[in-house]
This record gives structure tokens, sequence and C-alpha cells, in this order.
């Protein structure tokens, strides 16, 4: 290959990197790094009027997202024996292989109306009494869904409960009184309560306690702040804006937003938003649910309980539609990647030609 060929083929490829590297940017609408702490999971509570609407992301790599509904029944616990449980539906992972988080609760709305998620947040050391009454559970966020009705009760069961070693997240609840507070951890190891304001809460990925906890800054506390509060009247204050606070929110690429879900615990009703746009909601009131007792299957033990004298616990599960799979890739990186190889195949082309008609000359 002569000079002239070289310096030709190098030109193609600086030009086609060019081209390239706008559209790998655009690719992931996020700020998606490494660490997957830093962009997941977006939390509000609204309240407004006589309405609360309590919103929120998942963002994680899994796919294969489930509801489980748990009616309530008697069921055998390890930290306060046998007992009988509020019905309640949760959010979560299931069959992806990942035992740290399959079958694990990531959030829900108890027949109260009394509504959970969470907000991951680097690993912080508890340090808190030891003489609490009552130890905690694997599954202790399933176990306040269980036990509590509104917010004053979440309270007094962190204040009241054990919990070792360290915790690497803040805990987002709201009621059906419009009450909020977000779960979290100081820097002496203790509980902290940051109560909704006069309209809205919202929690990201840096303690509200403590900003320097977490990754503060944050973009999307910034924008669903921002458009909460632009919310003046109740009439603007409905399910869809709420729905587009959540796609303006949104995540792609390798920690995408596997599912939307809005929870109106007034109305015990739930929603979850599809589409590329969130353009489907679907929309499952919380008592129907709970009252369909023919669709149970009966467990041995589910999130850390048992049926009491040996019995079965009662679960029902339903698939959750995937909003964007997990890939590294999107749509546009890919049209790129495309782009690129399609370009240096014909300047291949060319290259090839040239030669063969020199050779021949």
């Amino acid at each position: 290959m002569s000079k002239k060929h070289i310096y030709y083929l190098s030109f193609v490829l600086i030009i086609s990197l060019l081209i390239f590297q706008p559209l790998r940017s655009e690719g992931v609408k996020s700020n998606v790094i490494d660490s997957h702490i830093s962009s997941s999971c977006t939390i509000f509570t609204a309240t407004i009027g006589d309405k609360v609407l309590f919103g929120n992301n998942e963002d994680y790599k899994l796919n294969n997202a489930y509801r489980w509904y748990v009616p309530a029944q008697n069921v055998s616990t390890t930290y306060f024996g046998d007992k009988e449980i509020y019905g309640a539906v949760f959010f979560g992972f299931d069959n992806n292989d990942y035992p740290d988080v399959d079958t694990w609760e990531q959030g829900g709305m108890n027949e109260y109306g009394l509504c959970f998620d969470a907000n991951g947040l680097p690993d912080v050391q508890l340090n808190l009494d030891v003489g609490s009454s009552y130890p905690y559970t694997s599954h202790a966020l399933a176990q306040v869904l269980w036990d509590c009705r509104d917010v004053g009760d979440v309270i007094a069961w962190f204040q009241n409960h054990k919990w070792d070693g360290y915790l690497g997240g803040q805990f987002h609840y709201a009621d059906s009184f419009g009450d909020a507070v977000v779960v979290s951890v100081n820097a002496t190891g203790q509980w902290v309560f940051t109560s909704i304001n006069s309209t809205f809460l919202v929690s990201t990925n840096f303690n509200l306690d403590d900003v320097d906890h977490g990754y503060y800054p944050c973009s999307r506390y910034d924008t669903a702040t921002q458009m909460l509060g632009e919310i003046s009247t109740e009439e603007d204050f409905n399910v869809s804006q709420c729905a587009n606070i959540l796609y303006a929110v949104h995540q792609e690429g390798t920690y995408a937003t596997k599912y939307s879900n809005i929870c109106d615990p007034v109305n015990l009703e739930f929603y979850f938003n599809s589409g590329d746009t969130f353009s489907i909601s679907e929309k499952f009131n919380l008592t129907d649910k709970l009252a369909e007792t023919g669709s149970y299957e009966q467990k041995s033990s589910f999130f850390g309980v048992t049926g009491v004298h040996g019995g079965d616990v009662l679960v029902k599960t339903e698939q959750i539609d995937i909003l964007f799979e997990t890939n590294t890739n999107s749509t546009s990186e890919t049209a790129g990647i495309t782009l690129l190889i399609s370009i240096l195949g014909m300047s291949l082309s060319v290259l090839v030609y040239d030669i063969l008609r020199r050779r021949k000359k």
C-alpha cells in the first residue's frame, strides 16, 4: 500500500470518528456512569388540596420486574411470633440469577395507603441504640408495610428496631394523609427523618440530611423539584403530570428505568407507565387486587415470614413490562456504529479498486 493510500485511509478514519462521536454522546440521555448509584431512582411525594401522589422510577441493570400482592393474613415471624399483617403490593425483581436483589422488596403500598421506595447511597456505618425493642430482619422494608399505617407509625418503627452493620440507602415513605418522610442516617450513624414541606418532597441519590453523603448536586433532583414547584393548582395536579415528571428524569442505557410507578394512597390506586414516551399507563386498584383470592399461590415462606402452624403464605405474582432494555448501547449509538462501519467499508472498497486499477496499468 502506497503512502497516498495510507494517508487516505487515515483521513477517512479520523472523519468517521468525528462523525461517530456526537452520535455516541447522545446515546445515553442520562448521566449513567460506572457507579449506578449516582444515576438511579428518583422518588417524590406531592400533595395539593385533597390529592396525594407518590412517584418513583426504578433504575437498575436487571430485567424481569414483578408485582407481588400479599393479602392481610396470619403469619409466623421471627421478630414477633404469630401475627396478622396488613395487605400490600410490592414491586421488585426476580428470575435474574441475582440473589442480592431478586425477590426483594424495592417499593410498594399497603392497604392503608402507606407507600415506600428507596434511593441508593454509599454505605454508612449504623450506630443505633442496642436496647431497641425489636430486631432487624432481612426483609425489614416489607415488615414496615405489614406493621404500619402512616408516616407517624414509620418513624416510631425505625426508632424502636435494631439495625446492625452498614446501610447503603435512604427510604422514602408517604401516606394517605399527605404526610411524607425520608429516613436516612447521619454522620454519627443515627436515624434522621426529613419531612415533606407544604407541597412536595423529592429524593434521589444524596442524603437529604447531609448532601456530602451521596451524589450532590443531582440534575434529576433539580428537574423534579422545579417541575413539581410549577404545579400551582389542584386541577393541574394529576397522574399525567406526575408521569411527565418521571419521564423527564428517566434513565436509559445500562441502568435504565425498568419500571415507573405512581401510587395514589388516598384511593389505593397505582399506575405503571410504559412506552418510549410513557404513552401507556396501566391503572390498578389495590383493594380489588387483594380481593382476588382465587389467584393466589401458596408459598412456604415469603419475604421472611411463613404461614402459621406449618401453613403457607398467600402471594399473587404479576410480571411488569420493562420500559427500556438493559443495554449499554442505545439506538443512537448502534446507529453510529453502523454508520462508521459503512463509511470504512466504502473507503476500503475505493482503496482496493484504486490499487487494482493501478496494477492493470
